[in-house]
């Protein structure tokens, strides 16, 4: 369009010019003589000429407005392109950025969702748990009160009474250095109420299962007496012998060997 109206210019200026610069004539039918003769021209035709001059000064400087205008306008519409060109670079940028944004987005809720499954899923089972739990008995924690009360019945003579706190410590998982007295306890208990073969029961015990206690030798002599007072005297005196054959602790091997003497010299050794 802007070149259409340039040319368009450019016409009327020729046909100006051609109108103001007439073209030379063919036919000269003056006189050879006259010429060289010029006559001046008169004032109406200068003012024309001047007038002329001046409109194709005006066109003149209009066109020259006219394509500085035109450069000026096609560098802004350079500017504009590239200024577009890069509007259109960051308008995609933003979209592949929101794009993935939203995919990650998404990525993310279904992860989370996923997450929150397998957390109920943990929370009902732990609640499950819970409940099982809830119904199970508490264990039952060994109790220092229950030993001394039941050693306090038996130095009462309430024997009945320490058998029942004793066999109530067993199940009470008490500390392996304590378990070898509570055998003895029961088997004295026992034995003190002439219950001789349930003695024997928890005195064999302690022979078998806790050899390295300090109450393996007081077995053995308990298991001495009840065998002698069944009239068992072979079956007292072997015990008694083993006993002393195990190396027993100073302060008991004299009672050991005062028993075997007492057994074999007289088979009525009674329960004192």
């Amino acid at each position: 369009m802007k070149s259409i109206f340039l040319a368009l210019i450019f016409s009327t200026i020729l046909m100006g010019c051609g109108g103001y610069l007439p073209s030379a004539p063919k036919n000269l039918s003056a006189n050879p003589s006259e010429r060289h003769v010029w006559d001046p021209p008169d004032e109406e035709t200068l003012a024309q000429r001047r007038e002329r001059q001046q409109h194709l000064d005006n066109l003149t400087g209009e066109i020259e407005r006219l394509f500085v205008n035109h450069a000026s306008l096609a560098q802004q519409e350079s500017t504009m392109d590239e200024l577009i060109r890069k509007t259109d670079a960051k308008i995609d940028r933003i979209d592949r950025e929101n794009s993935n944004q939203m995919k990650n987005e998404l990525d993310r809720l279904k992860k989370m969702r996923a997450d929150l499954e397998e957390a109920r899923t943990r929370y009902l089972a732990q609640k499950e748990m819970l409940i099982k739990l809830s119904k199970v008995e508490p264990p039952v924690i060994f109790s220092t009160d229950d030993y001394n009360a039941a050693m306090k019945a038996f130095s009462n003579g309430k024997y009945s009474v320490s058998i029942g706190i004793f066999k109530r410590l067993l199940k009470q998982d008490p500390p392996k250095f304590l378990e070898d007295n509570i055998q003895f306890g029961l088997g004295s208990s026992y034995f003190r109420l002439k219950r001789y073969d349930n003695a024997k029961v928890h005195f064999q015990k302690i022979i078998d299962e806790f050899k390295m206690g300090d109450k393996k030798f007081n077995a053995y002599a308990m298991l001495g007496i009840i065998h002698n007072l069944k009239g068992e005297k072979s079956r007292a005196l072997y015990l008694l012998d083993e006993a002393l054959n195990s190396h027993p602790p100073q302060k008991i091997e004299p009672l050991l060997k005062r028993m075997r003497n007492s057994i074999n010299e007289n088979s009525g050794y009674a329960s004192n």
